[in-house]
């Protein structure tokens, strides 16, 4: 019989230990949650941690609905948590999985099996950078403090919660501490940003937004060469994208980039699917 304990004192580290206690062959996870993000989480309070002999999992709080990590031995005991949490908690509850095609398969089974519905699905996208050109900086400034409550206006009204990651003021506050996000604007409004951040050698592009009412004025495209041409030791560029944008992967692949075997799959606790949005 499973026993289920409640860890009522955890540190990010003892979740990293997880990983190596529970690590085998059949090993699955979705816990990729940096240390900067647990800690923030932690400190509001919006974290629940859970383990058995055979896995551990997170509940934590976010805009109105739970969001499910997990690290398990063994495909079983992903479907025995589960079983715990659909009579444990209640509200929606959403997960985000990636991996390979022949990874997820059976991951997403036993979700579909569980209470769960996908939502959506993201496909990630790459190339290798061979050259970089000068950037033209005309409208473009970098994010700062007192523009926070305005791009954060910008994402709770155009993103989607569950698949676009809205990320938290804390979030915000390290990229701008780390000049990592840039806004177009030819009056005092933001008309489109972006966000990117750089690991090493490769170029991770995070946010990509053009207000409605300023589109068709190439300001996306000047925000865009930002990506391509900054950072001196970058040699690859990525990002993800909804699988079922066709025009956005047509026009990615326009660019030189090409879809990988690498999925990021979104689910929830309820029937309900992801609608792009018409602005």
């Amino acid at each position: 019989m499973m026993t289920m304990e409640r860890l009522l004192n955890f540190t990010f580290s003892d979740i990293k230990n997880e990983l190596f206690r529970l690590k085998s062959k059949e090993m699955k996870t979705n816990f990729f949650i940096s240390e900067t993000q647990f800690k923030e989480l932690q400190n509001e309070n919006k974290i629940e941690v859970f383990k058995t002999d055979k896995a551990c999992f997170l509940i934590t709080k976010d805009d109105g609905f739970s969001r499910f990590y997990f690290i398990v031995s063994e495909i079983a005991a992903l479907k025995t948590i589960l079983e715990y949490v659909s009579i444990n908690f209640s509200g929606e509850i959403s997960v985000e999985t990636a991996g390979n095609s022949q990874y997820l398969e059976n991951v997403k089974q036993v979700f579909l099996e569980n209470g769960f519905y996908e939502y959506s699905s993201m496909i990630r996208m790459n190339k290798m950078r061979s050259e970089t050109n000068e950037v033209n900086f005309e409208g473009i400034h970098l994010l700062t403090e007192d523009k926070k409550p305005e791009i954060q206006k910008i994402y709770n009204k155009y993103f989607d919660k569950f698949v676009e990651r809205i990320p938290s003021g804390a979030e915000i506050d390290h990229f701008i501490t780390n000049k990592n996000a840039y806004y177009f604007s030819d009056n005092d409004e933001i008309q489109g940003f972006i966000i990117f951040e750089s690991h090493g050698i490769t170029s991770h592009l995070r946010y990509w937004f053009v207000h409605p009412n300023y589109r068709e004025k190439k300001i996306g495209s000047k925000l865009i060469q930002l990506f391509f041409n900054l950072g001196e030791n970058v040699k690859r560029e990525l990002f993800w994208v909804i699988e079922s944008n066709e025009n956005a992967i047509k026009r990615y692949k326009h660019f030189g980039f090409a879809e990988e075997d690498m999925h990021n799959l979104i689910l929830i606790n309820k029937n309900k699917k992801y609608e792009e949005s018409n602005y």
